[in-house]
């Protein structure tokens, strides 16, 4: 292959060839942002800046914007990226830090006037997150040039297949056509190839994401896109598994968004109209806050929330067919006309996204149930009550989750997917499937409190948390391609999962093949999600060490056993019965219509455990 070198001559710099090829002594065509060479052998492709001489700071030093138009706040020194997201949770709003403005009345000093100053930590009341450090300008410019000069960075890639996966889940940011003409700020481009990259099994996703780190904690902007590239990133570190991380990040993005005021129904339209994509995005960045604040604190147990406790203003997402299309956006419905559906006289249809917090609404007030230490068991009937109407007042067309061509309704997805994780959090902890598996130490597992008030009996509650895994298996089965959906279904899965093992342990043989084929469906599940998000691997090995000590006996007893028990002695027919049968002739057999064996039974077919339709009215999930 000819080696085809780019040179300047304003800069006699060539590139020859990539680290790969020159690793191992090849030709390279040098083209980017892969050479030949490494695309046909899925190799990762880089090419290292020149070291020769002295022009390449030259050639910096001519990129940098002039002095005079951006002045250089004070030079102060700026702390390691990983401690600017280890400080607690803040659980209180008065209470944010926000960079001191000078005053009139105040001497000019430099820890007085400086909005850039550093606070002392021992003036830092103790629960409070400061806002992060600015770093001086040349300093900040020198990162974005060294990110700019990344041939990862500019790789279409992953821009791609950000929309394709993370995007369809979380779609808070302008459609795919619409991307290049938004002209995105710098941060929020790198956070969207940070995701992105993760789908790239070659791409060196830890060193992207101290750029982008370095880049968000650096940048002074305070804008909705910032929200944006906070939200995202937090998502993104959370289905990496660094969980003190995602928080801290949300943190971030929540706090700066209610200093600017994005809870408010007015916010979207000061941006922009109120039928642009540009307000309808600031409507689903807010919406997606509300549900990501209840989606992390989940698996943590915890009830402190940073968004759900505030008014609900914002208008309502449309629907996604009217986000991605190329009609106008219709004017939003506000959440007080989606509660008086159940009372209007027609039934009134409204986006999947609107259901979509319901439901995450609902799980919250389980997730506060399981935290009391004294309720009513009335309290308890009542979160039972939003579960069961949820689902028995949705629209027909909100029923399925697949269409007749294939396509999924990813926002009912993850509906249906929230309703039933949010019943198995409410009835596990009060049925007697929670001695069998239960550990001190397991996220996935929920625990509730002393004072289990209930007007059910504890059997009732293990079968209603079945029945509500056994839908969250049957959704999956329907669309299995888990790196598609949303990472907050990697604990549902795990707890899908977890509860049907019990289930298997607590029944008899009889069922053994219908619990181990529903747990063999989510190990499987999460074993092709492990390859993309850390966290699935944690929920995977979970699943799979207790699968294989609860089920190791009951395996051993069921391979063991003839495949004749399927068979009922009574249909065999006998040697006197065959030979009395007809003979039928030979084309019959090669047309493969001879039955060699006897007709499967019923009994070959994996028995379930009980009439479920009493418990459930959730009809089973149908593609026609």
């Amino acid at each position: 292959m000819p080696v085809t070198p780019r040179s300047t001559k304003q800069s006699g710099l060539a590139s020859l060839a990539c680290t790969e090829c020159r690793k191992h002594h090849l030709k390279c065509d040098a083209h980017k942002p892969s050479c030949s060479r490494c695309l046909q052998n899925g190799e990762f492709c880089q090419y290292l800046p020149s070291r020769r001489g002295g022009r390449r700071k030259a050639r910096e030093s001519s990129r940098r914007p002039p002095s005079s138009s951006h002045p250089d706040p004070v030079n102060v020194s700026m702390p390691p990226a990983s401690t600017l997201l280890t400080g607690p949770r803040p659980t209180e709003y008065q209470s944010i830090l926000i960079p001191p403005v000078a005053r009139p009345d105040q001497p000019n000093t430099p820890d007085s006037t400086s909005p850039h100053r550093v606070p002392d930590s021992a003036s830092i009341p103790a629960g409070q997150v400061p806002w992060p450090v600015i770093a001086p300008r040349n300093e900040l410019n020198q990162q974005r040039l060294a990110s700019s000069m990344d041939p990862w960075f500019h790789d279409d890639r992953f821009l791609r297949l950000f929309y394709e996966n993370f995007h369809v889940a979380h779609p808070i940011i302008v459609p795919h056509d619409a991307y290049q003409d938004r002209q995105y700020p710098e941060f929020l481009q790198l956070v969207v190839n940070f995701v992105g990259s993760h789908y790239v099994p070659s791409s060196p996703n830890q060193q992207y994401r101290d750029k982008v780190i370095a880049e968000l904690t650096c940048n002074p902007a305070r804008s909705p896109c910032m929200v944006q590239a906070w939200l995202i990133y937090a998502i993104a570190i959370y289905a990496r598994g660094e969980w003190q991380e995602a928080q801290n990040a949300f943190s971030h993005s929540v706090e700066l968004a209610l200093e600017l005021g994005m809870n408010r129904r007015e916010f979207a339209t000061s941006v922009q109209p109120e039928s642009s994509i540009e307000a309808e995005s600031m409507r689903r960045t807010w919406w997606e806050l509300y549900i990501t604040d209840i989606l992390l604190a989940a698996p943590f147990k915890g009830t402190t929330f940073l968004c759900s406790t505030m008014a609900p203003e914002v208008g309502l997402p449309c629907e996604e067919s009217a986000y991605t299309g190329t009609g106008e956006i219709p004017a939003p419905r506000k959440i007080l006309d989606f509660k008086r559906r159940i009372f209007a006289p027609e039934e009134t249809v409204f986006s999947s996204f609107s259901y979509r917090i319901e439901a995450t609404t609902i799980l919250c007030r389980a997730l506060v149930l399981n935290k009391l230490r004294d309720y009513h068991r009335d309290h308890l009937q009542a979160v039972e009550n939003a579960l069961v109407s949820w689902v028995n007042h949705l629209p027909p067309k909100k029923l399925d989750i697949v269409d007749s061509y294939g396509n999924i309704d990813e926002m009912m997805f993850q509906a249906h997917i929230t309703i039933a994780y949010a019943t198995m959090l409410l009835h596990l902890p009060r049925s007697d499937l929670q001695p069998v598996l239960s550990q001190a130490d397991d996220h996935f597992w929920p625990v509730a409190t002393r004072s289990l008030a209930s007007t059910l009996n504890r059997p009732i509650h293990s079968i209603k948390a079945t029945d509500a895994s056994r839908r969250i298996s049957d959704a999956i089965s329907l669309c299995p391609n888990i790196i598609k959906h949303t990472p907050f279904v990697i604990p549902a899965l795990a707890l899908c999962g977890m509860t049907q093992l019990a289930t298997a342990i607590k029944h008899t043989q009889e069922c053994f093949d219908h619990h181990y084929n529903r747990v063999t469906l989510i190990l499987g599940c999460l074993k092709s999600t492990k390859r993309i998000w850390n966290l699935a691997d944690t929920a995977y090995n979970h699943l799979r060490i207790s699968a294989a000590d609860g089920l190791s006996d009951s395996m051993e007893r069921w391979s063991t056993e003839p495949l004749r028990k399927f068979f009922p002695t009574d249909l065999t027919p006998s040697s006197t019965e065959r030979s009395q049968q007809p003979t039928r002739p030979s084309s019959a057999i090669s047309e493969g219509q001879d039955m060699l064996f006897p007709p499967i039974v019923p009994a070959f077919v994996d028995p379930t455990c009980y009439n479920d339709s009493f418990f459930t009215s959730i009809p089973d999930f149908d593609i026609t």
